[in-house]
Order: structure tokens, then C-alpha cells, then sequence
């Protein structure tokens, strides 16, 4: 199943990047300075562009969904609202699988700025997308290993995501 037009042949290839900003410091534990006691803390914000357009900061990137619709399309939640409840504001993108190319179409535009002109389909190619992925897991075993230095729990399976990209090298 591919969806091809002739605009599609002569359109240059969408581009996806990120940038992850990661903060460190120390908070209180329990809420007063009298009962509580300093904990490390980080916080960290992923920052999605397309063709160097940001991305809608309330809206979260699902990076475990993201990893999954590179083995199969279908339809996932790649955005979910920034209080971490889909059907608050997330949003679906069908991703169909092409040859040489994967493609985003989304139900909203996905950016924030409404002077961005956006037709709500978005055409990577698969070289673009498996850079985007690899850059994605150099980030995270980053941020991995500042909550290991800070005694902090990190909740995101690097390993799983190295395999999905060496499973889609093979094919």
C-alpha cells in the first residue's frame, strides 16, 4: 500500500530532528526545608523540529510508540498532552511504510506556530529516520547516565530500541 502522487516524486524528503535539554540540580523532599531533605533531581524536555519547524511543546512525543511504528505501520499515538493523558490533548499519526521512504500523516498540525504551512503529511526517508532514531538513542544512554550518576530512575528500554533498528537493518 503506498500513496504516491507526482508532487511526491519532486518533493524533497521532510526532515526530523530533535534537541534534548537536560537540567540538574537539587530539590527538596517533602515539601518544607525543616522536614524535607535535598534530592538530586533532572529534568529533562525533547524538543521535536520538522524541516527545522518546532514542534508544539504541549504535545509529547511517545518515543516507545515512535519505536514501534518503525517495524509496522498502522496508526499510533506519537503525541500525547504534557499532562501525560492521551485523550487530554494527544493526538494519532498513520505511518505508512514505503520502500525508500516513511510517511506522517498526522489529524492536527503538529506545530505550535499556525503561520507554518503544513499539509499534515510528512515524508521521511528511511536513511533520514534511522539517523533521527540512532541520534535519539546517543541522547537518551546521555541522560541515562546523569540519573545513574544521581541515583535517579530511568525509564526508557535503550536496549529494545537498539534492537528494533537492528531488526529493520536486516530487512
Amino acid at each position: 500500500m503506498g500513496i504516491h502522487s507526482k508532487k511526491d516524486e519532486k518533493f524533497k524528503p521532510d526532515k526530523l530532528s530533535m534537541e534534548m535539554k537536560i537540567e540538574t540540580g537539587k530539590v527538596y523532599k517533602n515539601i518544607t526545608k525543616v522536614k524535607g531533605r535535598m534530592i538530586p533531581s533532572v529534568d529533562w524536555r525533547l524538543m521535536l523540529y520538522i524541516n527545522e519547524n518546532k514542534l508544539d511543546e504541549d504535545e509529547v512525543f511517545v518515543v516507545e510508540e515512535f519505536y514501534k511504528s518503525l517495524l509496522s505501520p498502522g496508526t499510533y499515538p506519537l503525541f500525547t498532552c504534557s499532562c501525560g493523558v492521551f485523550g487530554c490533548g494527544g493526538y494519532y499519526v498513520e505511518v505508512v511504510h514505503e520502500t525508500e521512504r516513511i510517511i506522517w500523516l498526522t489529524e492536527q498540525s503538529p506545530f505550535n506556530d499556525h503561520t507554518i504551512e503544513s499539509s499534515n503529511k510528512f515524508i521521511f526517508s528511511w536513511v533520514q529516520i534511522m539517523k533521527f532514531s540512532k541520534g535519539l538513542i546517543q541522547e537518551f544512554e546521555h541522560l541515562k547516565s546523569i540519573m545513574s550518576a544521581n541515583e535517579l530512575e530511568f525509564n526508557f528500554d535503550i536496549e529494545k530500541y537498539n534492537r528494533i533498528i537492528t531488526e529493520i537493518k536486516k530487512h
